[in-house]
């Protein structure tokens, strides 16, 4: 039996634009579950500390720009 590779995820920092999400906010880090995505200030792009994905891919549907997906 062959073990599936866990993904996780990813973003594309060409699409990524806080600008253009409300008040600077990434709302992909009020929806992960593990609370993975941070963001240091509004306008920053937003980046993934180290911890276990749940691969739920609930931040790929929140994010507007489609700048998320799950590798």
């Amino acid at each position: 039996m062959l073990l599936q590779p866990k993904q996780k995820a990813s973003i594309e920092y060409q699409k990524c634009r806080p600008e253009k999400c409300e008040k600077g906010g990434c709302l992909v880090l009020s929806v992960c579950p593990k609370k993975l995505w941070k963001q240091e200030s509004p306008y920053d792009i937003p980046f993934i500390v180290s911890g276990f994905c749940d691969e739920c891919g609930k931040c790929v549907e929140a994010c507007p720009l489609k700048a998320v997906r799950m590798l």
